[in-house]
């Protein structure tokens, strides 16, 4: 037998991997890769803002209030139920249309570094954890006023989660703003130390005064 006629075993088929033998488990996407969550896109900062997206977000938040609203409405149903889904929002829609605004001036008066857009994204960001936040107990609510007698409990309750919705909604727009003015020039910061908490106290009057002419179901006489 020379090396022309020499042949050589073929080489074993593959066959099903060993359950023994350790497989290479490609790495989980990182949070760049991944595509972002329904949360995240609601609730996170946007790189670069537009006024629509932040609109769009301001009303998604304003309608899961309204989800809130049509819970309240439930105690007597019919045009209740209309008047709570426009009640409901109608106060977080009050600030943002007149209290934002009266606060843009005061900004621009006291020269505070910062813009339209950095406003419209705070009070979008703002709206819409109230919104959320109205939103997740709405359910427990709904429950609560169907089998409760007593109205005042009633009214306890639900401008006792609205107060709640509006110190949630205060406390998300300050943290939003606080980076950018913690670098404005010191009078700046000082006036700011005393507009900033007129502001959030304005706007609390302001939504507690529209929820409290928007929803007659938690004003009635019991």
């Amino acid at each position: 037998m020379n090396a022309q006629t020499a042949t050589f075993p073929a080489p074993p088929a593959p066959g099903p991997t060993s359950p023994d033998v350790p497989q290479s488990i490609p790495p989980p996407p990182t949070a760049e890769e991944r595509p972002p969550t329904w949360t995240e896109r609601c609730l996170g900062r946007a790189a670069s803002p537009t006024w629509a997206g932040e609109a769009q977000r301001l009303l998604l938040g304003a309608a899961l209030a309204a989800v809130f609203g049509v819970a309240l409405g439930l105690r007597h149903g019919g045009t209740a139920l209309v008047f709570g889904a426009l009640g409901a929002p109608a106060g977080i829609l009050g600030v943002a249309a007149v209290a934002v605004p009266a606060f843009a001036i005061v900004l621009a008066l006291a020269n505070a570094p910062l813009e339209a857009m950095d406003l419209l994204h705070a009070t979008s960001r703002a709206a819409m954890r109230a919104g959320l936040f109205l939103a997740g107990v709405a359910p427990a609510v709904a429950m609560l006023v169907v089998t409760v007698e007593e109205t005042l409990t009633v009214d306890i309750m639900g401008f006792g989660a609205l107060l709640l919705a509006g110190a949630i909604a205060g406390q998300a727009f300050v943290a939003e703003l606080r980076p950018a003015l913690a670098g404005a020039p010191r009078m700046t910061r000082a006036i700011l130390s005393v507009a900033l908490p007129a502001f959030l106290v304005f706007a609390a009057v302001l939504a507690m005064r529209v929820w409290w002419l928007a929803l007659p179901m938690l004003t009635e006489a019991s």
